[in-house]
């Protein structure tokens, strides 16, 4: 089950002034976390906020040393160690939630946002178009100015203006039941 969002469980700077936007992950090169660091860059003085939440993983140097120099007053922030109700708090208060990867094994942050009903913009990848259809917006990472082009337009819309919507949550046992029937 996905997580119920507590505002409260958040530390004080969070969340942001909106609007901002969440991405969600180990901070790993798969996470493309590069790209979107890229494009806050390339926003500049005007960028909404971003938080990006997760532990730092491996052999990602040149995106920790990005991470080292952000200002604390910048629009980018790195957060670890939420409770998954206050990441649920922050999804829920979001402009949308980014996805950048360049691989993913079966995609739950998408899933758990769509679930909380934030609008989801997403690399182009088929384990997460399987479960997430046409609930999500998906843009290859290959087309970055469509990716900002989104963002400065979900940034400036209410959530009506995005692909918005709840889908429901798969569950393990309904997967294993699928899985056992196979011959």
């Amino acid at each position: 089950t996905v997580a119920t969002p507590e505002p409260a469980a958040l530390p004080p700077a969070l969340p942001p002034q909106a609007p901002y936007f969440v991405t969600v992950g180990t901070i790993e090169p798969r996470k493309n976390h590069g790209f979107l660091l890229d494009l806050w860059e390339e926003m500049g003085a005007d960028a909404p906020g971003l938080v990006i939440c997760g532990s730092r993983g491996w052999r990602n140097d040149a995106v920790f040393e990005r991470l080292d120099a952000l200002t604390p007053a910048g629009p980018i922030r790195e957060v670890a160690g939420l409770s998954d109700g206050a990441i649920a708090a922050l999804i829920t208060g979001s402009a949308g939630v980014l996805f950048p990867s360049l691989s993913e094994g079966f995609g739950l942050p998408p899933i758990e946002a769509k679930v909380l009903e934030a609008r989801v913009l997403c690399n182009d990848l088929h384990a997460v178009r399987e479960i997430i259809s046409d609930k999500c917006v998906f843009t290859p990472v290959s087309e970055p100015k469509v990716w900002q082009d989104t963002i400065k337009c979900w940034a400036n819309a209410t959530q009506e203006a995005g692909v918005a919507g709840a889908i429901e949550a798969p569950f393990w046992s309904e997967h294993f039941k699928t899985v056992l029937r196979l011959p």
